[in-house]
Order: C-alpha cells, then structure tokens, then sequence
C-alpha cells in the first residue's frame, strides 16, 4: 500500500515538472522571437570609440 502511493506521488510530480518543462519551452520560444524582432528593429549604432584623456598628476 506504501509503495503504491509513493509511486503515484511519484508520478504527479514527473507529470507536474513535465508541465513546467513544456511551459518554460514555449515561454523561451516566445522570448527567442521578441528578442529577434528587437535586434531587427534596433539602429545599428557604430561602436563608441573611448578616447584617453590627459590629466594633471601635479598641481602647478
């Protein structure tokens, strides 16, 4: 009788992580196309170019 309910504990909890899987699944599927139609529709922006900048070490 023990062993009965452990396995269908067992299960519920197998069938309940499957269902988080298949949601996570498409949930990224969803993301993956935002984050491509976000790329698409982004400038392309020239990289920054850094310049140095002199500084004074001593006071004058």
């Amino acid at each position: 009788m023990v062993l009965f309910i452990y396995f269908t504990l067992l299960q519920a909890y197998t069938t309940e992580l499957e269902l988080k899987v298949a949601l996570l699944g498409e949930e990224n599927a969803k993301l993956r196309k935002q984050q491509e139609r976000f790329l698409a529709a982004a400038p392309a922006q020239p990289p920054k170019k850094h310049t140095l900048y002199r500084t004074s070490t001593a006071p004058f």
